[in-house]
């Protein structure tokens, strides 16, 4: 049975006190932080497989994990959830290396067989990579190969791939485990208790429905409000009988345009325009705001400077408008993209990609501003989810002159 990974959701109503939530995610985002500076290098390669052993139990038997001065289940999932992504990254700089050894033409098919089996051995890549000598295992013992050009090429690809640290910033999330919190149903409200930094104390948090989960949840902290995600293996379902291909244009006017005629989201326009004036019109009238405070500041006038500052400069309202305008125009990018799958029924679909598309220099302010809000990234991301749900191929193309081709010959039309 095929299944796909879904991110299921719960909202809290709004909080007062935020302090220990808050408190507990910067705690949990610091143990990340030091496991990623301090077990990302390629000195820390041949630890990441028991690190259980290596790190977590080192961690206990010395008291080193006291300094996070958190509950020993928060600290050993943060430590789990950082080992995780680094394994992930070191997993996709592989996939990187494999790539370009393949595309290499200037090495032998032994040379690229022994770079690739290299590759699967963190002891042997890890060894390469520090400068110290191993013994070649029996399978590629006898490879004939450039050995120090090989090892040097090695150390160019992972140095070439491998990138930076990956810090997390946000101090606004942190998991749970299904032993850390339970629901509760009090005057008709369900309510998750989740495990605080105190012993035997549990917070309180309201939630908008009634579903009830289980296993590991993330906690995310947006301003006042909690929001609960937990994954989950969707069964695949195909809603397509026959095979069925069709081209799609995403635009701005229009969400989507089909080969066969048919326009989906034809309101985005209306929809991400009016934000847009929004936006403009109030960011204009802090940018003179801002003006003004400056004027104050070079007269000397830090009273008003002040006055100015305190009540004029919040962010509370201001992202609250824009998250309530996002999720509007979210659910309706995700009902029209419903719509179009199940109104077509397509076995594959054909799209341009778009990632490469800058309008910096191309397009008048006014333009690069409603572009700006034409949120194509989670368009794209929404299609792809959805293909995979539907279990419909999804084919991507150079958006080169695809409006110059003619559909029969294939041949590129010149207008004059």
């Amino acid at each position: 049975m095929k299944t796909v990974v879904k991110c299921i959701k719960q909202h809290s109503f709004e909080m007062d006190n935020m302090e220990e939530l808050n408190y507990i995610a910067q705690k949990y985002t610091t143990v990340k932080n030091y496991v990623y500076s301090r077990y990302s290098g390629i000195n820390n390669m041949g630890i990441l497989s028991d690190y259980k052993k290596e790190i977590r139990d080192i961690w206990v038997q010395t008291k080193f994990a006291e300094q996070w001065k958190l509950p020993a289940r928060y600290w050993k999932l943060a430590l789990d959830e950082a080992i995780s992504n680094i394994k992930t990254e070191w997993s996709n700089v592989k996939n990187r290396v494999k790539l370009a050894v393949i595309k290499n033409n200037n090495i032998t098919k032994e040379e690229r067989n022994f770079i690739l089996y290299i590759l699967k051995v963190n002891e042997l890549l890890q060894n390469i990579l520090t400068y110290k000598e191993f013994i070649r295992p029996v399978a590629i013992m006898e490879l004939n190969i450039r050995e120090k050009y090989i090892c040097n090429l090695i150390r160019r690809y992972i140095r070439c791939y491998k990138g930076t640290i990956p810090y997390s910033t946000r101090c606004s999330s942190f998991m749970i485990d299904a032993d850390m919190y339970e629901y509760k149903h009090i005057d008709g409200v369900l309510h998750i208790f989740i495990q605080g930094v105190n012993r035997g104390k549990r917070i309180n948090i309201s939630l908008k429905d009634r579903n009830l989960h289980k296993g590991n949840l993330r906690i995310i902290i947006k301003n006042e409000v909690i929001e609960i995600h937990r994954s989950k293996d969707v069964e695949v379902k195909q809603n397509w009988i026959k095979e069925k291909v069709i081209g799609i244009d995403k635009g701005y006017r229009c969400l989507i345009a089909t080969s066969e005629n048919s326009f989906y989201g034809e309101k985005l326009n209306e929809y991400l325009t009016k934000e847009t004036e929004r936006l403009s019109e109030v960011n204009a009238n802090r940018n003179k705001l801002w003006a003004l405070m400056e004027k104050c500041l070079s007269e000397r006038d830090l009273v008003k400077y002040n006055n100015i500052l305190l009540h004029n400069f919040g962010r509370k309202k201001y992202n609250n408008n824009k998250r309530k305008f996002d999720s509007l125009v979210k659910s309706y990018i995700n009902r029209e993209l419903n719509k179009f799958i199940e109104n077509e029924k397509p076995s594959e679909i054909i799209y341009e990609d778009l990632t490469f598309v800058s309008w910096q220099d191309r397009y008048p302010k006014h333009v690069k501003r409603k572009l700006s809000r034409w949120i194509k990234g989670y368009i794209q991301q929404r299609i792809n989810y959805k293909g995979a749900l539907k279990n419909i191929l999804l084919t991507k193309v150079n958006p080169a002159y695809t409006s110059q081709f003619c559909y029969k010959c294939r041949c590129i039309v010149v207008l004059v």
